[in-house]
């Protein structure tokens, strides 16, 4: 798979977003001091969190992958989702083509059902559209039904391909009317528990 630069076309901007329990959490890029923190996140992930973002288990996995995206040479995008300054989340966007991106997510086991994973997907979209990125793809687990309903309800064109125990998905990153309507709902129902303390 060729690898194109993923860097530049946005500013590295940190945004403040309301997670689906009307908490406060930011969204960032990745940062060459981070690492202790995105470390201190896989550690902390069951097996089968794990599992289902790498396919497979054993430490090494992890390892190398946090190799690659502290690498000062990686074309990887990396986005952070903290609340407290603690990473609870993270989304990785790699250039496959022209307007092909992949990308894959991890979310800490305590912070499943938050809207983590749907919040850096808008947040990545939003950039890969400014970098001329029509399309995303990812390859997601049949079993990880969570993951695949954050790519279903997130409101983006989505075309799924099962292929024996994965499921191929890809996803426009064009923010047209469903995305624009599903976006707004999802922040109008945040804020109303962040107004009610619920």
């Amino acid at each position: 798979m060729s690898r194109r630069p993923a860097r530049g076309g946005t500013t590295d901007r940190t945004s403040h977003v309301v997670l689906a329990d009307g908490s406060l959490a930011e969204i960032r890029k990745l940062r060459p001091s981070d690492r202790s923190a995105v470390t201190a996140l896989f550690e902390s992930c069951s097996e089968e969190n794990l599992y289902t973002r790498f396919f497979t288990l054993g430490n090494g996995v992890v390892v190398h992958h946090l190799d690659h995206l502290f690498d000062p040479a990686t074309d990887t995008r990396t986005y952070l989702t903290l609340k407290r300054g603690r990473v609870i989340g993270i989304a990785d966007v790699e250039r496959c083509d022209e307007s092909t991106s992949e990308i894959a997510f991890m979310v800490a086991d305590d912070a499943h059902g938050l809207g983590v994973a749907t919040l850096l997907l808008e947040r990545a979209a939003e950039d890969a559209r400014a970098q001329g990125v029509a399309w995303f793809v990812a390859d997601v687990l049949a079993v990880n039904h969570p993951m695949l309903e954050v790519f279903a309800d997130a409101g983006f064109k989505v075309e799924r391909h099962p292929d024996h125990g994965d499921v191929e998905l890809r996803m426009s990153t064009d923010l047209d009317s469903s995305a624009r309507t599903a976006i707004a709902s999802r922040r109008a129902r945040a804020l109303a528990h962040a107004k009610h303390g619920t």
